[in-house]
């Protein structure tokens, strides 16, 4: 299997391109950095609620979503997301296909946090997700 075609299964990113992948030193450790764009059908559309808009500008560089760990390595996906201009919203960003809108953790990784956040303990969960215990209530709070 391919290292792309793992990454687009593991990191939900079956809808999106995978630019490169890189290893970061943090402070904590490695991180291994994921570089992805949404496929181009997908890029036009408001973040908020889909609907297909035109394109406003390239928005303020690129972000980033924590993701689920692989192994002991911490995984970042980075894109450049620009803005569309929703007819509903305004200026608002385009839609990631790995991550809510406004969201600073991808789709699994919020699914992980609040499942283990239902059947374990606080320490548990921050201990396992290496997050403060403030962002799972966050993720809690988003998902309710």
């Amino acid at each position: 299997m391919r290292l792309t075609r793992l990454l687009h299964r593991q990191a939900g990113l079956e809808r999106a391109v995978v630019e490169g992948v890189r290893l970061d030193d943090d402070t904590d450790g490695e991180v291994l950095v994921i570089s992805a764009r949404p496929r181009k059908g997908a890029a036009r559309r408001c973040g908020r609620c889909r609907a297909r808009a035109p394109w406003y500008d390239r928005g303020w560089g690129r972000r980033r979503w924590r993701h689920l760990d692989f192994g002991t390595l911490r995984v970042v996906i980075e894109a450049a997301v620009p803005r569309v201009d929703c007819a509903e919203h305004g200026p608002t960003v385009i839609a990631v296909p790995w991550a809510r809108h406004g969201a600073r953790f991808t789709t699994a990784f919020e699914d992980t946090a609040a499942w283990l956040a239902a059947r374990t303990s606080a320490s548990a969960v921050t201990g396992l997700l290496r997050i403060a215990w403030r962002s799972v209530v966050a993720i809690v709070a988003l998902r309710s």
